[in-house]
């Protein structure tokens, strides 16, 4: 039994189920699945959910972890317009207007106020690793994998050879904590990390194509490449 988690190109937004990458890879290793992906998902949902069914009575031989936009993403419980409460996926981009007054509001304000390319990555790393180590504990098989490329292009031009030092200020004292997490860092093991994501496979995700999900074609070409990159048996 695999799992799979991720966002709408996992799911495969806009396809018949048969032809998304789940049932693709699934199909290719002649294995039943659960696809527990969802259109929009944070990394947050998405660490959440794996991490909730590793712990459950049907956790799976294979985990199939595909990360979300390196944008940060947001999962939050939130207090609508009408005060009726109710979780969403913040996704703070001026391409991702909803017919959803109040969550468009938010996502312009963290999108101004919140997000970085610092704070994106800090936060898809400690996802990221924590899952992996829990894997590790419980002697399951996994594998990482992206829809999107920003993690691993910053990844790979700054924190690979510089590391992070992060730097936080005291609220009653007049000094700064500094904290190097080249350790955090360095503890992504890249054994388990297919890295080209699947808007790289897809080949035309830039240009201007922001909201372009891929098609049964594409979804078919990246379904191949990892499975080459997979090397199930010998995972």
């Amino acid at each position: 039994m695999i799992y799979f988690g991720g966002d709408s190109f996992m799911y495969g937004q806009g396809i018949e189920k048969k032809k998304a990458f789940p049932s693709l890879v699934a199909n290719a290793l002649n294995q039943e699945f659960i696809d527990d992906s969802q259109v929009s998902s944070s990394n947050k949902l998405i660490y959440l959910r794996a991490m909730n069914h590793l712990h459950s009575y049907q956790n799976c031989d294979l985990y199939v972890i595909m990360w979300s936009r390196g944008v940060d993403r947001r999962f939050e419980h939130i207090l609508d317009y009408d005060l009726n409460e109710r979780w969403v996926n913040i996704i703070p981009s001026p391409h991702q207007k909803k017919e959803d007054k109040i969550r468009n509001d938010i996502n312009k304000y963290v999108l101004e106020n919140f997000v970085t390319e610092q704070s994106s990555f800090i936060n898809n790393l400690v996802y990221m690793v924590s899952l992996q180590q829990m894997f590790k504990l419980h002697n399951k098989k996994y594998v990482y994998c992206y829809a999107h490329n920003e993690f691993m292009k910053l990844y790979n031009k700054t924190y690979k050879e510089y590391g992070y030092w992060l730097e936080v200020k005291d609220d009653d004292e007049e000094f700064t904590k500094t904290t190097d997490l080249k350790p955090l860092i360095n503890s992504l093991d890249f054994n388990n990390i297919i890295e080209q994501s699947f808007s790289e496979v897809m080949g035309n995700w830039v240009g201007g194509k922001i909201d372009r999900h891929p098609d049964e074609k594409q979804c078919k070409e990246y379904a191949e490449y990892f499975l080459k990159e997979l090397d199930y048996e010998n995972r």
